[in-house]
């Protein structure tokens, strides 16, 4: 009997002393901060900082006009004529401090709070309905004169004699010389096939580019006054722009030689450039066509080949 207890008591020493043993924690890890460590940059912060790396200002330098600031960075030069209060024909000097962005205009909407708007909504119904009695009430009836008929005599009336029609002569203008307008359709800068299509999704393609030997006529795809002409802008080599209207500009880059001026007025087909060779070093012509500061897609212009 005694051994009995005697292992019962031990028994029960044995797990008293496991009961007593001091556990150690499960491992606590942070699996919220290890996630958003390991999260990739949400598209909308992305936006942000590439916004942040945008700059605002840009310094004129020599040989920039306000075409080729806008055009280098996609902006319509009329925004930036606007934005700095720079009047037409858009003169600007080296040195000259440009604003890309602008302030966003304030809406000129005034907020109501509910129950102001609720009591005016209220107002506007009872006029309504106070309008809606008013229409409905017969209205009187004139009382009507009667009035004796008017006799008219019985002598002719004569009849005024016709004036004879004097023809005015035709005035010829065929001496008069006018502006050139931007055609409807337009031509091909330059002969040879297209190696490099556009892209709205790549800022790499803004334009075509058309195979071409290295000396090669290029010419105006359409009517139109040069607002640039030099080599200022990174990545188009020597280029020239040209302003087809308000809202169109065609580019033409990477040429060997420049044949136009600022200011010069050029007509469809006008030789304006040679060939050069691009970036990779291929010999080609950069074609790109601008609406509104923004580049669209040249073969939307351009007739089929």
């Amino acid at each position: 009997m005694r051994t009995v207890v005697s292992y019962t008591m031990l028994l029960v020493l044995v797990l008293t002393l496991n009961a007593c043993h001091r556990r150690n924690p499960a491992p606590v890890t942070d699996s919220a901060h290890r996630q958003q460590r390991n999260q990739p940059i949400h598209a909308k912060h992305r936006s942000l900082i590439q916004q942040r790396a945008k700059p605002k200002y840009v310094l004129v330098k020599k040989g920039d006009t306000l075409y080729s600031i806008g055009f280098n960075h996609d902006t319509d030069y009329k925004t930036l004529a606007k934005i700095n209060h720079i009047p037409a024909p858009y003169h600007i000097y080296p040195g000259q401090r440009i604003k890309l962005f602008g302030t966003k205009i304030k809406s000129s909407k005034v907020v109501t709070s509910p129950i102001k708007a609720k009591k005016k909504l209220q107002q506007q119904a009872n006029h309504s309905t106070v309008a809606r009695e008013s229409t409905n009430k017969p209205e009187k009836k004139p009382t009507s004169v009667t009035k004796k008929p008017i006799v008219a005599s019985k002598k002719p009336t004569a009849k005024p004699n016709p004036k004879p029609v004097i023809k005015k002569p035709v005035v010829s203008t065929t001496g008069k010389q006018t502006a050139p307008s931007s055609n409807v359709r337009w031509i091909w800068p330059v002969k040879g096939r297209i190696i490099s299509t556009f892209s709205q999704a790549d800022v790499s393609r803004k334009g075509i580019d058309i195979a071409a030997k290295r000396g090669q006529a290029v010419y105006a795809s359409n009517n139109g006054t040069v607002v640039y002409s030099g080599d200022g802008l990174r990545g188009y080599g020597e280029l020239i722009i040209i302003k087809h209207s308000n809202n169109l500009l065609s580019a033409y880059a990477h040429n060997s030689q420049r044949l136009v001026k600022e200011g010069q007025t050029v007509r469809q087909g006008q030789e304006i450039a040679k060939s050069g060779i691009g970036t990779d070093g291929m010999a080609l012509l950069h074609f790109e066509i601008r609406r509104n500061g923004q580049p669209v897609n040249p073969m939307s212009y351009l007739p089929k080949p």
